[in-house]
């Protein structure tokens, strides 16, 4: 089997962490770098939950490099709320032995450079990072083989806003730079992240009696979320939005792809973060935004079957 090289760029809030265990334990990847980034909890935060997470995992032959620390223009946002003021829930990882290994952008600008078109990269936090490198070097991102985003809401309600998603919400103007990049981008926005999702009973029934480390780990991170769900009257579930990024990469069979002209909004009280489709029947040159490959649809089942496999 070809391994596809991959970089994770990461904000390690709960759903984070679950897709570093996934793209871990599927041997069609081979992750040679984490990158962290201010999101779902502030940049120390994030690192230190990488840097853990590998050490329970025993992977720290995996390197991290921290990044970003704040958005490109707008003040940072957090999610703990979700995630918990760790951003691992209840979960407590160990203290990490390795360091951190230098700069994300100069990683990814440098890793790019010296392999170009052979590199995938998979990210799931806000894009500050990518935009960034492309920034400094313009057409890094152009380099990369394939650029998978975790991020946007297409016809799907946002879950920051009425129509923002986390990622994009963050930092608006990263994500049109990595839009507008020109690179082989794939897009998986809630419209398909909301397809799957791990249930309370799947984490009592299939999770916990595994008693490992790793199943220890992923009841203990997602009781935050659970707790949330539970206060909101809501039916306690976690979504694998992060993990489905990843299995993109691994599974592109499992998603239905369009490809659809489509623009970031960097402004706005209301619309901060959104994306914009056109989709007008006016020939291309006439449409606003981007063609971008986006995840519409996902075959719910077979997801949740591989991640449950690999994970553990």
């Amino acid at each position: 089997m070809n391994t596809q090289p991959v970089i994770l760029d990461t904000d390690p809030g709960v759903d984070d962490a679950l897709a570093i265990m996934l793209a871990l334990g599927s041997p069609e990847l081979d992750v040679i770098g984490i990158c962290t980034v201010s999101g779902n909890v502030p940049l120390k935060t994030g690192t230190r939950n990488a840097q853990g997470l590998l050490q329970l995992l025993e992977r720290t032959d995996i390197p991290v490099f921290a990044g970003a620390d704040q958005p490109l223009k707008r003040d940072p946002v957090f999610a703990t709320e979700v995630h918990g003021e760790s951003g691992m829930g209840q979960a407590v990882l160990p203290e990490p032995s390795q360091e951190v290994k230098g700069d994300a952008v100069d990683f990814l600008i440098q890793t790019l450079s010296d392999q170009p078109g052979e590199i995938t990269i998979i990210a799931v936090g806000p894009l500050t990072n990518l935009a960034l490198a492309e920034q400094r070097q313009p057409g890094t991102l152009q380099k990369a083989r394939q650029v998978i985003v975790m991020g946007g809401a297409i016809v799907e309600t946002g879950n920051s806003t009425p129509v923002a998603e986390f990622n994009f919400y963050a930092d608006p103007h990263a994500a049109q730079i990595v839009v507008h990049s020109g690179a082989a981008l794939l897009v998986v926005p809630l419209d398909a992240t909301r397809q799957v999702i791990l249930s309370e009973s799947n984490i009592e029934n299939q999770i916990a009696p595994l008693q490992t480390v790793a199943s220890q780990f992923v009841v203990d991170a997602t009781q935050n979320v659970l707790a949330l769900y539970r206060q909101l009257g809501r039916e306690p579930i976690v979504y694998l939005h992060d993990p489905l990024a990843v299995g993109a990469a691994i599974a592109p069979e499992l998603l239905r792809v369009e490809t659809l002209y489509i623009d970031i909004e960097t402004s706005g009280d209301l619309t901060l973060g959104q994306v914009v489709t056109d989709r007008r029947s006016l020939p291309p040159p006439h449409r606003l935004g981007k063609p971008v490959d986006c995840a519409i649809h996902v075959n719910a089942e077979a997801f949740l079957s591989l991640f449950l496999k690999r994970i553990f």
